[in-house]
């Protein structure tokens, strides 16, 4: 009777100690990826914190932003003066994002004028409406509030700027 009672002891121990090593590896895992998540905060504590991958400790979303922000943008006019913003196709070549940052370019080095009239031409030869119909087009820095933007819906912008402007001329 106490063999029987000693061999189950130590199957059980056995099994325990067999089970607990099944368990070391996800324990590890769980340890490894929860410090790579919290190294980050660390960079609370520093005067300068710094931002770098992979760990990063996102600063575009802990600094401090303006409340305005100002965009360029193009605005085409029919003969009525009704305005329609220009799509970024008519602008240039490239996504959404490559054609912002050339007209941006453009702006800071004064050469608006430059980038209009190749929206002209292109205008110009539009086919679908309401584009076909525009006779003017402007190239204009709009300064937005964003939390009447984002929060409020208020499209309109607090002032616009002219940059340059072109008269389209019809082939």
């Amino acid at each position: 009777m106490v063999t029987s009672r000693m061999s189950c002891d130590m199957s059980s121990t056995i099994s325990n100690y067999a089970m607990s090593h099944q368990k070391v590896f996800p324990v590890a895992l769980s340890l490894l990826v929860l410090g790579a998540v919290l190294w980050p905060v660390r960079e609370n504590w520093r005067r300068k914190p710094k931002d770098s991958f992979p760990l990063s400790y996102f600063p575009m979303f802990s600094h401090k932003r303006d409340s305005t922000y100002s965009v360029n943008y193009f605005i085409g006019y029919d003969a009525d003066g009704q305005s329609l913003l220009v799509p970024y196709r008519y602008v240039g070549t490239g996504g959404f994002n490559q054609v912002r940052r050339q007209i941006n370019k453009k702006v800071k080095q004064g050469k608006g004028a430059s980038v209009i009239g190749k929206v002209a031409r292109r205008l110009s030869k539009a086919e679908q409406p309401p584009y076909d119909g525009l006779v003017r087009v402007a190239l204009v820095t709009g300064t937005y509030h964003l939390d009447s933007y984002f929060l409020h819906r208020q499209k309109t912008p607090l002032h616009e700027v002219v940059v340059a402007e072109k008269t389209i001329e019809k082939p």
